[in-house]
């Protein structure tokens, strides 16, 4: 079983067999970890256990969303129906990510390139006194931190969020987290400062599977499916030079349709398309 499987996997089963606390939050029985850190390698950022029945489409689709700064609804629900019901006027959606994001990049390169070992590299999603809203942003920042490694610069993030749902939101928030430092490893390159993917450490000050969800790990802690590496750092060089045609990439991934009936659907297509087109 590849690496981010396994600890996807592990970080299930420790929060369901092991639970700091059983609560529940707005009358939702919940099993919970607190501050609790989740940590991958940012070069194999996708969960591929068949049995979680993960929607790739969306995955790419909502990375592509946020690198183009959006908060449309019409535009990511195409994907998956079901994210209609966060948005309070069917429109837009008051916690989006993508507008915060696209604002700060900019900021986020320069600051790293005038000193390779700051520790100011920070986007913040939060907002101040939120407003009531069915989408309160469950991140509050991320930030980025270039460090030398073997002689060579390895970017690494810190994604700090209020809440995580181990189930539902985990293996999205991988990708997506992965992705938008891709998106700045490529501009740095760019910009001629040579770096590569490093860690992601996603700390959650509650991570915490629904009641609901219980009866679905059974399959996942049985799973030993067993997928290659996929390794993005391979893939810098391509997109340095351009570095939007990578989102460009991703709304076509997202957008490849065919049969998704098989373990994991179209994904190896996606993949292939990621790396050639």
């Amino acid at each position: 079983m590849k690496e981010t499987n396994r600890r996807y996997k592990k970080m299930l089963w420790d929060i369901y067999n092991r639970p700091e606390f059983m609560c529940k939050p707005r009358g939702l029985n919940i099993k919970e970890k607190i501050n609790h850190s989740f940590k991958i390698g940012m070069e194999d950022p996708i969960i591929t256990i068949p049995e979680r029945k993960l929607s790739y489409s969306f995955m790419f689709g909502e990375a592509a969303w946020m690198l183009s700064g959006r908060n449309d609804v019409a535009s990511v629900a195409k994907y998956v129906d079901g994210v209609k019901r966060f948005s309070d006027d069917g429109v837009t959606f008051f916690g989006a990510y993508g507008p915060k994001i696209i604002t700060q990049t900019s900021y986020i390169v320069d600051t790293l390139i005038k000193d390779n070992d700051s520790r100011q590299a920070v986007i913040n999603i939060w907002r101040e006194n939120p407003r009531s809203s069915k989408d309160i942003p469950c991140t509050l920042s991320l930030q980025f931190l270039l460090r030398e490694a073997s002689n060579e610069l390895w970017l690494h993030t810190i994604a700090t969020m209020r809440s995580n749902d181990a189930w539902l939101g985990t293996p999205y928030d991988t990708f997506n987290f992965s992705a938008i430092s891709f998106y700045i490893i490529c501009w740095l390159n760019f910009h001629g400062l040579e770096c590569k993917l490093g860690e992601l450490n996603i700390q959650a000050g509650s991570r915490h599977l629904y009641e609901n969800d219980f009866i679905k790990l059974d399959n996942i802690f049985k799973s030993n499916y067993d997928d290659k590496d996929f390794n993005l750092n391979n893939l810098i060089e391509k997109y340095t030079k351009t570095p939007t045609k990578f989102i460009d990439i991703l709304w076509e991934m997202a957008d490849i349709t065919g049969n998704e009936l098989r373990p994991n659907g179209l994904l190896s297509e996606r993949l292939d398309y990621l790396r050639y087109g």
